[in-house]
């Protein structure tokens, strides 16, 4: 940093009053100085090189100035007088590398964007996930599982790709992730307490892992050598508007955490970081799903009225025909979610040659949650109304059950650092980590039904159960033919009893050691290897009951004789009662009559889900650069050696028998990846940086494993498969920058970019029929495949303004920070057909993202408003239809924060996460006309206090 801040740094640390006698340019920087060491080499190597000196020294005051020949001025340079030897200034320092806002991104080599411990401390954010989307590009991502609330915010995406294409760290070093859907880990899982430093790598070079197409995530833990002694916590109450709205009464919100950093030993050699955390949130929601997880809930008929189900739809039929709804559905959710974490961290730096650390986490979340369902499915004639958005279908089905989905995540993760300075320009870096991660998912399915025959477990479709609709800006409402026969709870009978138990078990570890040699005159060179051992364990259970007969269904009885009191009022059925099961009562009518009940065959389901992988990356690197003050170039390369190893159950079908077989297959692939990156200074305050490189995305775990998943609900086959056949996605990365810091703390940067993206990995939904049972049933079949092209360009554009320091009064206190982010994707999608189509967007990339706040801060008193907004992003695509896209619609958050300090070591806070309650909606249809699913978010209230003792 500029010599001026880094001389008023040092004398914070070594507890000294620092006088500059002369004025210095901007232009001098100080060196880079870390260890624990005496203040008086602290400072010698300080000023080295930089043309100051001691002037004068007494007690506690240093007068540094300009350096004057030693024949002219008769003085002694400050490495001949050491400080002033008669000085009592011999006490030992620790020099650390904490830095202000805008240091990191400042004097890094590459395009990096970073919040602090004190920005996270000063947002309404739960989690480092929430936390992140104030970073300039950064946008996140509620759960993508439809089967549950959107209640928590899972993910982040780095200028709009997603956990597909990112790699998550810690220190440095990969966090395991027990997650089918996406490769990188769920940043929900970490407190922002633990953290020193967030920092989002958006140009990953070559002494990086190359996955990272968006970018990466590295959290850096707290250094007890930048706190000292310390210690933080915060306990804060609230509530959600929506809790206790469904079924469950209403429960507090609870969030605790903390962290205590220690600095001991004789010359303060030791340090040792402790850090908790522990949260519990509850919600409910009542959402609606007329399109369902697939899409397949809007069909469109001709005018000739006659229904086909759920067909195979072309965009032409679309065109021509009418939206019908053929799957009205409400969600109601009550959720409870409880996370909790424990890291410690265990430092060791006798010397400014020396030092090693090694941390340890274990972080743990339970999302117990409750699903009512209600759901209209028609048949036989459709008619139009009046208008196209009206009409009348003849008969139908209806069916209410309860859905018990307890999750449990737990994650491992240990790592050990050590550095060692050979001499003065050579030094060595090692690291080693192992981090396992756990995902043991439940679901019991419990459902009644009207028209059941229960010789053959199918439904019959009813004229009682037909109905009038009417679109309202994209939501279903229906009228039933029969409200009074609907509202009978002796109408519904037994349908099915289900099991579902989903289990994923990843441990990755990692060792890297790194060599530096800064050869002179600005020259450097860099060297590694790095090896990634990853394992993963894939299983699904399945288990189904039904009713063995129409006999033993009777003595098992209808929907009344499980109901709970409570009854909920349905939105796609105005007039229609939302009855709530007993789960217990519902669950006691099979443990208690097992003899009533027989098992279907799930062994097409299960066997298929299982896969074990072994992934094995190899990596070697080198780079070189050079710099001076004005500019900095380094270039290098990465070889990348990936195989995986995969065993799962393949089916072989002979004379209608199909036999499962484990099978075992392997895959590999090579890169030699280049980068080249380069920064000038125009001036002491800005810089221009430009950058060349190029990155893969590695297939996720299930896209890899070739895992089937099937799921039935009656009418339509759900299949869920993998694609043993996909490669890596690579991409070339073209990046430009402009980075402006008029002051401390004040920043303005706009920068683009633009991503050449090679094979393309995509979710392509399909539909169609398959034979079940020897019955056919329409089918939709979802499965990864590799696009012909793809790419994405960008522009970021932030400012920030910590402190308006030269307004008058109370306007001096208050900051602003901006930030936007436009961004446009494309991939090449193939159809059923063969024909090929441009999807204008990627997987979950918003077309903008904008964030904007307010702060206010004095001695007492801190405030800050804070809005987020999110352009709509591809939420999935059809290989059949263009209008079966999914699309998530544009939202927007806005949070508000207020704290006051009582005494140094006590303050209270109060948040408000929300505070308009705006929900989630997805849509689809040849105009996004048409809901697929609609979710509210509700409001959070928060307050608490904050200690801060001093040690």
């Amino acid at each position: 940093m500029p010599i001026s801040r880094a001389i008023i740094a040092y004398g914070r640390q070594a507890n000294m009053q620092i006088i500059l006698a002369d004025p210095v340019r901007q232009s001098i920087t100080g060196n880079a100085v870390q260890g624990s060491m005496d203040s008086q080499t602290a400072l010698e190597k300080l000023l080295a090189g930089t043309g100051l000196e001691v002037i004068s020294t007494h007690d506690r005051l240093i007068v540094i100035g300009l350096r004057k020949t030693a024949a002219a001025s008769g003085v002694k340079t400050a490495s001949a007088r050491r400080l002033g030897r008669d000085a009592t200034v011999s006490e030992n320092v620790n020099v650390t590398g904490k830095r202000d806002n805008t240091s990191t991104k400042r004097y890094a080599s590459q395009i990096v964007d970073t919040l602090s411990a004190a920005q996270m401390r000063t947002v309404p954010d739960l989690s480092v996930v929430e936390a992140a989307r104030r970073i300039v590009g950064i946008s996140v991502m509620p759960s993508t599982d439809d089967n549950r609330s959107d209640n928590n915010i899972e993910n982040i995406t780095i200028r709009g790709l997603d956990n597909s294409y990112n790699l998550i760290t810690i220190d440095g070093a990969q966090l395991a992730s027990a997650n089918n859907t996406y490769r990188g880990a769920r940043l929900d899982l970490i407190p922002s307490s633990m953290l020193g430093e967030l920092q989002v790598l958006k140009t990953v070079d070559a002494y990086n892992d190359p996955q990272g197409i968006g970018g990466q995530v590295n959290m850096v833990t707290k250094s007890a050598f930048d706190y000292g002694n310390s210690f933080d916590t915060q306990l804060l109450g609230g509530w959600n508007n929506l809790a206790g709205s469904v079924v469950q009464p209403m429960h507090e919100n609870w969030r605790v955490d903390g962290a205590l950093t220690r600095v001991f030993g004789k010359n303060k050699e030791f340090g040792f970081v402790l850090s908790g955390n522990y949260q519990e949130l509850h919600s409910a929601s009542h959402a609606i799903l007329p399109g369902d997880t697939t899409g397949d809930g809007w069909n469109y008929y001709s005018t000739s009225g006659t229904s086909v189900g759920s067909p195979t739809n072309t965009d032409a039929q679309a065109a021509k025909g009418n939206a019908v709804p053929v799957r009205s559905q409400d969600y109601a959710f009550d959720d409870a979610y409880r996370r909790y974490s424990l890291t410690g961290k265990f430092q060791y730096r006798p010397s400014s040659c020396f030092d090693l650390s090694v941390f340890g986490g274990y972080f743990h979340t339970l999302d117990q949650e409750t699903r009512n369902e209600a759901l209209s499915m028609p048949s036989g004639t459709w008619t139009q109304g009046a208008t196209p958005d009206t009409g009348s279908v003849t008969t139908g089905q209806y069916q209410f059950g309860i859905t018990q989905q307890p999750e449990t995540q737990r994650t491992w993760f240990v790592n050990g650092k050590i550095h060692y300075d050979i001499n003065d320009r050579m030094h060595l870096n090692f690291l080693a980590s192992d981090s396992i991660a756990w995902d043991d998912s439940y679901r019991t399915m419990i459902k009644y039904n009207t028209g059941m025959n229960e010789n053959t477990n199918k439904t019959t479709y009813q004229s009682a159960y037909g109905y009038n609709y009417s679109i309202n800006n994209g939501a279903p409402v229906i009228a039933l033919n029969d409200l009074s026969a609907a509202n009978d709870a002796n109408n519904y009978n037994p349908r099915y009893w289900r099991f579902y138990g989903f289990h994923v078990k990843n441990d990755v570890r990692f060792l890297r050691g790194d060599w530096r040699w800064d050869v002179a005159h600005g020259f450097w060179l860099n060297a590694g290897v790095t090896q990634t051992m990853t394992h993963v364990d894939n299983s699904e259970t399945y288990t189904q009951w039904i009713p063995k007969d129409a006999i033993t269904a009777a003595e098992i009885g209808n929907m009344n004789e499980v109901l709970a009191s409570k009854v909920l009022t349905l939105e796609s059925a105005p007039g229609l009662k939302f009855p709530i099961f007993n789960y217990q009562e519902a669950l006691n009518k099979l443990l208690n009559n097992k003899s009533l009940f027989k098992t279907t065959n799930t062994t097409s389901t299960t066997k298929p889900a299982y896969y074990h992988l072994q992934e094995s990356i190899t990596a070697a690197y080198f780079q070189t650069g050079w710099h001076n003050r004005y500019v900095s170039l380094q270039g290098g390369f990465r070889w990348d050696h990936t195989r995986a190893d995969i065993g799962n159950f393949n089916g072989v079908t002979n004379s209608g028998v199909t036999d499962y077989q484990f099978e075992t297959r392997g895959a590999g692939y090579d890169y030699l990846l280049p980068s080249v990156l380069a920064s000038f200074n125009v001036s002491p305050t800005m810089k221009l940086r430009a950058a060349f490189t190029e990155t893969v995305g590695r297939p996720n775990y299930g896209d890899y494993g070739a895992a089937t998943s099937t799921t039935f609900d009656g009418a339509t086959v759900n299949i869920s498969q993998g694609n043993p056949n996909l490669k890596p996605r690579h991409s070339w990365n073209y990046d430009l920058s402009y980075e402006w810091y008029p002051q401390k703390d004040t920043l303005v940067t706009v920068g683009i970019f633009y991503k050449d993206i090679h094979d393309e990995i995509y979710t392509r939904t399909s539909y169609g029929n398959v034979v079940m049972d020897g019955s056919t049933y329409a089918a939709v079949v979802s499965e990864p495949l590799n696009a012909s092209g793809a790419g994405m360009r960008g522009v970021e554009m932030q400012f920030m303004r910590q402190r308006f320091g030269f307004l008058p009064g109370i306007l001096k206190n208050f900051g602003i920070s901006f930030n936007a982010t436009f961004l446009q994707g494309f991939y090449e999608e193939t159809m059923d057909d063969g024909s090929q189509r441009r999807v204008h967007g990627l997987s979950n990339q918003p077309s903008h993202i904008y964030n904007a706040s307010l702060f206010y801060a004095d001695k007492h008193l801190e405030a800050r408003v804070a809005y987020n907004r999110i352009g709509k992003s591809l939420y999935s695509t059809s290989g059949t239809a263009s209008w079966q896209d999914m699309w998530l619609q544009e939202r927007g958050q806005l949070d508000l924060q207020v704290s006051y300090r009582f005494y140094k070591w006590l303050s209270a806070t109060g948040q408000v996460q929300n505070l308009t309650g705006e929900g989630y909606e997805t849509r689809m249809g040849p105009r996004e006309n048409l809901i697929q699913d609609r979710h509210p978010a509700g409001r959070s209230v928060w307050f608490g206090l904050r200690f801060q003792p001093d040690f």
